[in-house]
């Protein structure tokens, strides 16, 4: 059958758009916008239809305190525990230099982001919305946010578990306070976009960050921001 309908077959009449497939006449359409009783236009690149995003996930923010550097000093970890019902997505992990305190040294810390395959233990557990400034704690983007299941946890400085995964990323960062230059935001997780695949969490495992065998000098902390689906 050929595409396209002819009203009143016989006697004439308008044509009316349609794309046969497999026999059957589907009708093509345009699309205008506006409200009920209102042509706002057709849509085209220069009349684009308008879309608003409904995210259907929530997001968090950890805020982890600095610390004194160390060789192979465990900072943190994060980890989703089996029944959490959730799907972690981590958005980002940013070393923060503590530069209130004066540090004499030229070496790097050498940092390591990576998986784990077993919550940590011991250290100090993250609190939710904590409002101590030198505690780990674990802050919701909307109060209307679900409360954090519990199977959702963290822990700095774990001294047990945490145990290590794939090797994710590796940062220095450079600890002498009076260079200005220093302070540039990196991120463990700098190449998520819009066209990069989530660095997805799922339940039984978790993440964590690590130093080199150098102990270097200086103190740093860590804001990290993960979503919930």
């Amino acid at each position: 059958m050929a595409d396209n309908t002819i009203l009143n077959l016989g006697s004439g009449g308008d044509t009316i758009a349609t794309d046969d497939i497999s026999g059957v006449k589907y009708q093509r359409v345009k699309l205008i916008q506006g409200a009920d009783g209102v042509n706002d236009g057709d849509v085209s690149i220069a009349n684009p239809f308008p879309v608003s995003l409904q995210h259907n996930y929530q997001a968090y923010r950890m805020f982890v305190p600095s610390q004194a550097v160390g060789a192979n000093k465990l900072y943190f970890d994060l980890f989703n525990a089996t029944g959490s019902g959730k799907v972690m997505k981590l958005r980002s992990v940013r070393p923060i230099k503590n530069g209130s305190i004066a540090v004499t040294g030229a070496l790097s810390v050498q940092m390591f982001l990576t998986r784990t395959t077993a919550v940590g233990t011991g250290g100090t557990a993250a609190t939710t919305e904590g409002t101590a400034l030198n505690a780990m704690t674990i802050t919701e983007f909307d109060l209307s946010n679900n409360v954090l299941p519990a199977q959702i946890t963290a822990r700095l400085s774990p001294t047990g578990g945490a145990t290590a995964g794939a090797v994710v990323a590796e940062r220095h960062i450079f600890p002498e306070e009076t260079n200005g230059a220093t302070y540039e935001a990196q991120d463990f997780l700098f190449d998520i976009g819009l066209d990069t695949q989530d660095f997805v969490i799922r339940e039984n495992t978790g993440v964590r960050v690590v130093q080199g065998t150098v102990a270097s000098v200086g103190n740093i902390g860590f804001d990290v921001i993960f979503e919930l689906q």
